[in-house]
Formats: C-alpha cells, structure tokens, sequence
C-alpha cells in the first residue's frame, strides 16, 4: 500500500513538473516549480462514534458536521469533546460547515443556514443555492460560491446578497480559503487556483495540471491543496509547489488548518492531525 502511495505522489509530481514549464502565475509571471519533499506522519487522531460529512476549523477547535443533520460537535486539540450543538432545524442530505467568529454556517443541496453562537438560533440564510465553498470576509459576512449561479455572492451580516464575482470572471467557482491580507483564494473550473482581493479583483491565477476540489491555507499564506480520495497533500506558495504524502490517511474527504496543524477528515469515521511541513 505504501509503495502504491509513493507512486501517485511521485507521478503527479513529475506531471507537474512537465506542465509547470509553461504555465507562469498571474500577477507575478514567475514559473513555480515543482519539489517532492517526501512524507508526513500523522500527529495523532481520533475515531469518531458516528458519521460525519464535513469539518472546518474555529479557533484552536475542529468542528465536526454530524452525518444525520441534527448536530455540530467540537473537539479541542486533546480530542475531547467540549461542546454539542444541536440543530434545530434538521438537515436533509447534510454537505458542509464553515465558522466565523460569531455564527457557524451549515449547508444542505439548496439551502445555506446561519446559527448564532451566543443564542443557538438556527435560520435559512440563502435558498436555492449549492454551495460549493464559503469564506469569511468580514466577522458575520462570507463570501459564498454558488454552484448552480456559477457566481460568488457576498453575504452581508444582515442577511442581503451582492454578487461579488460572476462567471465573466471566474468559472465554475469551488472550495474557498480566506489568506492573509485581505486575499481569498478559490479553487475554479477543474485546475484552477485564483487568488482575489477585498475589491473582487483578481490578482493570482495558476493553472494546477490535475482536477483539485480541497482548499485550506495557513497563517503564512501558503495553499493547501488536495483531490478527494487522494492521499496527496500539495503546498502551493507564490514560487514553488512541494508535494506530500499523508501516511496513515485512506480516504481524505475534508480538510482545515488549525494553528501549525493540518487537519484532515478520513473517510466518515476519523480525523488525522499532521505538523504542517517547513518552518
């Protein structure tokens, strides 16, 4: 199983290295390229009593979307539980879950819904819509990639929606991560990592040689950026791309970054812990 892993890891990395050649990053016009820098061990982890279908980071917490829809469970850094937060409105087809620092997110097929963490209220926020990935833009205002608009919204904090990028500007929008310095990235199309400001212009686009749909990003502006299914973490900065095989990992379904720690959503039943790689 093992020499099976090394082998995607290696392969996708001599991919890139061969289509990196040509492909320059918007804004900078810099080739970036491409470094194996081997494996990480898994710092420790936990199995879960149930299934989940989402995680996200919120502070030093993991928050954790039960698989049945009716509750949020956060775990701290000791893989405790130290909070249940039941939903009172039930999920149907739960998908994802996102926090800032006043209200947690949750999301089905259609429907995004807003809780407030001081009073537990639970309320539809944004109907009709297929979110593909959310980004706090300012405390209680997210930006939100809508799948079936093919657009990104800004959601104020009370509640109305401005487009913010629409399909003339980027296609396809996916996974959203917030970066330092007032930047998001976005995961569009099928290989496209896009880098916007606060004005909604871009400022970054790279070309990725592969379909990626994982996205976090660290304290020190590097993405994270991983495929579904695959065991193959890729570190993307403004220069080079360094890719890493997580041991220990079967079926990566989610990803967030707490701290100097990778967090990572095995399957439907287990979170893995991993010291981001560099210094």
């Amino acid at each position: 199983m093992r020499g099976i892993r090394q082998l995607i890891v290696r392969e996708f990395a001599i991919l890139l290295s061969i289509l990196l050649l040509g492909i320059g990053c918007r804004g900078t016009g810099k080739i970036m390229p491409v470094k194996v820098e081997g494996f990480l061990e898994s710092s420790g982890g936990m199995e879960l009593n149930g299934e989940v279908v989402d995680i996200c980071a919120d502070g030093s917490k993991v928050l954790v979307l039960d698989g049945s829809g009716a509750r949020v469970l956060g775990y701290d850094s000791g893989f405790a539980i130290v909070e249940t937060i039941p939903l009172s409105i039930r999920l149907v087809g739960p998908r994802g879950i996102y926090a800032d620092r006043y209200y947690i997110y949750v999301y089905d097929d259609k429907t995004l819904y807003r809780l407030a963490k001081d009073k537990l209220l639970m309320s539809a926020w944004l109907n009709n819509v297929r979110v593909e990935g959310l980004a706090g833009f300012s405390p209680g205002e997210v930006l939100v990639s809508d799948g079936e608009r093919q657009m990104v919204w800004l959601k104020s904090l009370f509640g109305e929606s401005r487009a913010f990028l629409d399909r003339t500007e980027i296609k396809s929008p996916k996974a959203m991560a917030v970066f330092p310095e007032g930047i998001f990235g976005i995961l569009a199309e099928r290989n496209r990592l896009v880098k916007i400001n606060r004005a909604g212009i871009i400022t970054e686009s790279l070309t990725l040689p592969m379909d990626v749909n994982l996205l976090a990003a660290d304290s020190k502006g590097r993405a994270m950026v991983m495929r579904r299914g695959e065991p193959a973490l890729f570190v993307i900065t403004d220069k080079k791309i360094q890719g890493y095989e997580l041991q220990g990992t079967l079926n990566p379904q989610a990803l967030a970054v707490i701290g100097n720690r990778l967090v990572i959503l095995d399957g439907a039943r287990r979170i893995l812990f991993y010291l981001l790689p560099g210094k």
